[in-house]
């Protein structure tokens, strides 16, 4: 007996020491799904990079120094009255070289169909302005083609322009309808998903204007409502906007205004951060999920600007080229903006007429295609 316990208590000990130890230490092997989680880092918001290019002006040159800055979007805007004079005769040359060249270094691009034909808008209308037709098949029978001759060529489709403005849509006398523009934009969507089911389809960017009285414009949030009301939702890919800063900077809101200038002020229409009102609209839609896209947006700036654009002389290059960058970094920022695109890259190079000048003081490049401060700025910026 004596020898047995000589020989269990010192094991006892031993081995409540080693009970107290495993209590103390952690398990010597345990399974991944016992171990504490990481929490991993979300991921940061991405967003395009695009410019808006004149396809007449150098386009190969054009499409070098946008790749150059970074930016591998482009837009082209189709006025639909240049390319089928009679139905369905299609003068192919503009859509075929934008496709060839983007293509070739592996470039997107975002065709913006705009304007119908006199032969296919109403007898009635004002053929002194811009209109739509007055069969929407016609138009969706173009962007059809289009999508079938260029299949996974084109990325997205943009279905008109600035529609709640009364020289893009026809005219005056109360002629703006957004349950017409859905008409269009519902056979445009199921012409070009047909052919295309990877195509994107973007709606119409809106213009903010400040003026809502359903004749010269509609205020833009509330014609984004009225296109909702009549099937936006299922009839898009993403939601088009042209969020313009007019003389303020990015940041700046109605109550808060940090330049010297007077004008252009107290209205939400005159402030970048309008966009942000475009996305509650489409949470209050249960539209969230999609993406904003910038179909048009920059800063003008020139000293001796035409009337309707006399905020451009309030802005310097400097500004300019700070006000673009801030405003990527903002809408980099909320995660719910897709691809932007910058008004523009080259029409200065070919103004000539006093209509067209002021789109010169959106330009980021000179009359002799040197860069302004603005595109060094954003080939310079993060991305």
């Amino acid at each position: 007996m004596r020898r047995f316990v000589d020989w269990f208590v010192p094991r006892m000990g031993l081995f409540y020491l080693l009970c107290i130890l495993a209590l103390l230490l952690p398990p010597a092997c345990s399974s991944a799904d016992d171990r504490p989680q990481a929490t991993p880092t979300p991921p940061k918001p991405t967003i395009g990079y695009g410019m808006a290019i004149e396809a007449s002006l150098d386009f190969q040159k054009s499409l070098t120094m946008s790749k150059d800055a970074g930016f591998d979007w482009v837009k082209i805007q189709v006025r639909w009255e240049n390319q089928e004079a009679q139905k369905g005769k299609i003068d192919w040359n503009l859509a075929d070289i934008a496709v060839e060249e983007t293509s070739k270094r592996n470039m997107k691009l975002l065709l913006s169909v705009v304007t119908a034909p006199k032969w296919a808008r109403p007898q009635n209308t004002d053929f002194s302005v811009p209109g739509p037709p007055a069969d929407p098949k016609d138009y969706a029978d173009y962007v059809g083609a289009i999508a079938r001759r260029h299949k996974g060529k084109v990325q997205a489709y943009e279905i008109w322009n600035e529609q709640n403005l009364w020289y893009e849509w026809g005219g005056k006398d109360k002629r703006l309808s957004a349950t017409q523009y859905l008409e269009i934009l519902k056979s445009a969507y199921k012409a070009i998903k047909e052919a295309d089911p990877e195509a994107i389809v973007v709606s119409g960017a809106l213009t903010p204007t400040g003026v809502d009285d359903g004749n010269l414009a509609y205020d833009d949030v509330r014609y984004l409502k009225m296109m909702y009301d009549a099937g936006l939702k299922d009839y898009s890919d993403a939601i088009g906007a042209h969020p313009s800063g007019y003389n303020n900077p990015p940041d700046d809101d109605p109550s808060k205004n940090s330049t010297k200038s007077t004008n252009y002020k107290g209205h939400w229409s005159f402030y970048y951060r309008r966009f942000e009102q475009y996305y509650d609209v489409m949470k209050q839609y249960g539209d969230g999920d999609k993406k904003l896209w910038f179909t048009e947006f920059g800063w003008a700036s020139i000293p001796d600007p035409v009337p309707d654009y006399s905020y451009a002389k309030d802005i310097s290059e400097e500004d300019q080229a700070k006000y673009l960058v801030q405003a990527f970094e903002i809408a980099k920022e909320k995660g719910y903006v897709g691809v932007m695109f910058l008004w523009n890259l080259n029409y200065a190079p070919g103004i000539k007429s006093t209509d067209t000048f002021a789109m010169k003081a959106f330009s980021i490049i000179r009359p002799d295609w040197s860069p302004r401060p603005a595109y060094n700025a954003l080939r310079n910026m993060s991305k």
